[in-house]
């Protein structure tokens, strides 16, 4: 059990079409799943609470052409509520596509288009393994992550695994009545190799788009009870709407250690944007699994940036002092069933 519970908080951040999928259909090599979230969070900061409830809910259809081929569709959609005292239907509800891609399959892996999965999200997996808090150093480009019209790679083989995404820039009429594009391709790709039977993987990435360029180190190490692992990124940002780069560098190092149902986690984040720091924070958790597919866990972020602190920023010129806001702690509490 131990080691399932380390595998299943290591990937909090993929989707729920493994195990707990649920087949809702299967005849003449075609095939439906259905998958997701249930996920109540609550978010609590300077005494204050605010609703981080979310649903995932995701289908994913595969059509076996032949016995080296397969088509694939796939969806999935997040529905969150922020009601603010209000009644039902009445406040901010939000239902977010974020992943909608058709694509073919075989023992070559699997290539796909729409808005699909870029490279180095299986990167930043590597530490993002908090049931709320992590994750806020290693910044992802847009064609890193997921975005849409975009022409995406995997595959694994033997102890590699590669990807590799393409994003097409939009075409845009403008004012001219020509076809022009908006400038947003780029491009993203990742390899994760696993050293024999260490226990250690070993991961590299690269992306570029819109003026903006970053790379990605990473490493694991998996052994019985214990998960440790590290990440490193640097690259230059362009600010939005300007001809303008920042620096950026970012590291996180994450751990976690299983005893019985419960996994203990924690990570340590840190980034500077032109030198000064924008995130330098360390963060732990615990979750208990009362079911493989159920848990609930407890969060605290401790916020190492002071009110007042001069905090780099990868969204406008300039640094300037960080708000109270921007400083403070804070506690998550969450139940979540994967179906």
């Amino acid at each position: 059990m131990n080691k399932t519970l380390i595998a299943l908080a290591v990937s909090a951040a993929a989707v729920a079409t493994g195990v707990n999928a649920a087949e809702l259909y299967n005849q003449d090599g075609n095939t439906v799943n259905m998958g997701g979230r249930a996920e109540g969070r609550m978010l609590l900061q300077d005494g204050k609470a605010t609703d981080k409830t979310r649903i995932r809910l995701n289908f994913e259809g595969i059509a076996q052409v032949n016995q080296n081929l397969y088509g694939i569709g796939f969806w999935e959609g997040e529905f969150t509520t922020n009601e603010q005292g209000q009644g039902t239907d009445e406040g901010d509800s939000d239902l977010t596509t974020r992943l909608a891609y058709a694509g073919l399959g075989g023992q070559f892996g699997q290539v796909s288009y729409g808005k699909t999965e870029g490279s180095l999200g299986v990167v930043t997996d590597f530490t993002d393994i908090m049931g709320y808090h992590g994750n806020s150093a290693a910044y992802k480009l847009a064609v890193a992550d997921r975005t849409d019209n975009m022409l995406a790679y995997k595959g694994s083989f033997q102890n590699l695994d590669v990807r590799a995404s393409y994003r097409f820039a939009d075409a845009d009429d403008g004012t001219t009545g020509e076809f022009e594009d908006n400038g947003k391709d780029g491009y993203s790709l990742s390899a994760i190799y696993a050293i024999a039977d260490t226990g250690i993987k070993l991961a590299a990435g690269y992306a570029d788009q819109d003026e903006s360029n970053e790379y990605m180190l990473g490493a694991n190490w998996t052994y019985n009870n214990l998960y440790l692992a590290g990440l490193f990124t640097d690259g230059e940002l362009q600010i939005a709407n300007t001809n303008d780069n920042v620096d950026y560098t970012g590291y996180e190092v994450a751990a976690a250690y299983t005893v019985d149902k419960t996994v203990f986690t924690t990570t340590y984040n840190n980034a500077e944007t032109n030198n000064e720091t924008s995130a330098d924070n360390l963060a732990v958790d615990a979750s208990y699994f009362f079911k493989p597919n159920f848990r609930g866990y407890v969060s605290y972020n401790f916020n190492l940036i002071s009110d007042g602190d001069t905090i780099g920023s990868n969204t406008q010129l300039g640094n300037g002092p960080a708000t109270k806001a921007q400083a403070e702690d804070s506690i998550a509490l969450g139940l979540r069933y994967d179906f």
